[in-house]
């Protein structure tokens, strides 16, 4: 029997990290003491990810016809993510973003989106023509909503698994994927998420706030879903059960990507009991926070089982 095999249908970006004492404000100039470039975009990000806790992952997306492809598709191919299902589009430029990174980890991104923003049905439809039951399809929203769409009703069709890490923030209801079986979003996406399906009620801020909102928009999709919570772990609501997971205590250097790992390892180990994959996502996302860069800090799965080795509690609350 084959094992089953990680789809990420999204972006593809080269990032531009600049480090800030503090992120600017408007109108403000600020000095960066570094700067770094390295692959990025969520949907490669994920796609790394996937790969690196051992799945078989295949990338379907888009490059311009540029140097910046070039560096793109061997660090993803080095990393283990198959590049085949990535189309290079003539005239136009591989997406880029720019990266501000301030001294307590936190960072403001920019995103110009390139060959991301001509995805569509057809090189859904190409990409998705072996995805079989059982398999996973990761879908974000660096893409046009219409081919993220394409890709869910195809995956659907075939009994594949659909996982939507809905970020950036949908801004209306027809941005929203409805053929899905795993929503996950962090606080702030839950919360426009939830004003989008006019299911929100109020400034939602504690955990049980957050967690009845999150129990409304599972509803609502008709679809599990997850929200993370950064430093307070993440809280769920999958079939009849709702809880949270605490997150591993780490030191943030850079939290851009932590996410991104998040859902990859998550995709990753479909067989896992859920309680098993959640503190290994949720773990894998605490050592990418401790790391510079995006796709660079995002760990191989040894280090993320070496993390969870030292944790005391497994459990889900």
């Amino acid at each position: 029997m084959m094992p089953n095999t990680v789809f990420v249908f999204g972006s593809i970006n080269v990032d531009s990290s600049h480090h800030v004492a503090a992120i600017p404000q408007p109108g403000e100039t600020v000095i960066a003491s570094d700067v770094s470039t390295s692959p990025g975009g969520k949907g490669a990000n994920q796609a790394i990810a996937a790969a690196s806790a051992g799945a078989i992952t295949r990338m379907i997306g888009a490059v311009g016809d540029d140097l910046d492809s070039t560096m793109v598709l061997e660090e993803l191919a080095a990393r283990g993510v198959d590049t085949d299902l990535i189309v290079t589009l003539r005239s136009t430029t591989t997406g880029r973003a720019i990266v501000c990174v301030d001294d307590s980890g936190e960072n403001s991104i920019v995103v110009v989106s390139g060959a991301n923003a001509h995805l569509n049905e057809l090189i859904a439809e190409t990409g998705l023509a072996t995805i079989s039951a059982g398999d996973i399809l990761v879908l974000q929203n660096e893409v046009p909503a219409a081919a993220n769409f394409a890709a869910a009703r195809l995956a659907k069709s075939a009994g594949a698994i659909v996982i939507w890490n809905a970020a950036p923030s949908p801004m209306s209801a027809a941005e929203l994927v409805h053929d899905l079986d795993l929503l996950i979003v962090n606080e702030h996406e839950l919360k426009r998420v939830g004003a989008v399906l006019e299911v929100a009620h109020g400034d939602e801020g504690s955990s049980s706030e957050l967690g009845e909102l999150l129990t409304a928009v599972s509803r609502k999709l008709r679809t599990d879903a997850i929200c993370t919570l950064g430093s307070e772990g993440l809280i769920f609501t999958i079939g009849a059960q709702h809880g949270s997971v605490p997150a591993p205590k780490a030191q943030p250097r850079d939290t851009t990507g932590a996410g991104d790992a998040f859902v990859g390892y998550l995709a990753s180990q479909p067989a896992l009991p859920w309680v098993d994959r959640l503190q290994l996502a949720a773990a894998a996302g605490a050592i990418t926070v401790t790391q510079t860069g995006a796709s660079t800090s995002i760990p191989q799965l040894e280090a993320v089982e070496s993390m969870l080795a030292t944790l005391t509690e497994k459990r889900l609350v």
